[in-house]
């Protein structure tokens, strides 16, 4: 997921007065993690890390960060193909 606003991450934070470090304790990554998003310096994250984050902060996730579509051509599963038989004429 891409971070909207980092500045909007560190501000619902300190409203809801928690360090960088609590944060991450609660979000069970280190505090250099929530600085670089903070910093914006960490744009996309996984989604489990940006919904943890909007939870903590009892924010919507849809207020924090935007959602990465993947288009359906990407989601095409890579199987072996088989050998192709001519048939006989």
């Amino acid at each position: 997921m891409q971070v909207k606003d980092p500045a909007q991450i560190r501000r619902w934070r300190k409203q809801r007065h928690f360090t960088q470090r609590e944060l991450a304790f609660l979000v069970r990554r280190t505090q250099a993690t929530i600085w670089q998003i903070e910093a914006g310096k960490l744009r996309n994250i996984s989604e489990d890390l940006a919904i943890a984050i909007a939870a903590r902060l009892d924010v919507p996730w849809e207020d924090l960060f935007v959602a990465h579509e993947i288009p359906a051509v990407a989601v095409v599963e890579s199987a072996p193909q088989s050998k192709r038989h001519k048939l006989p004429a």
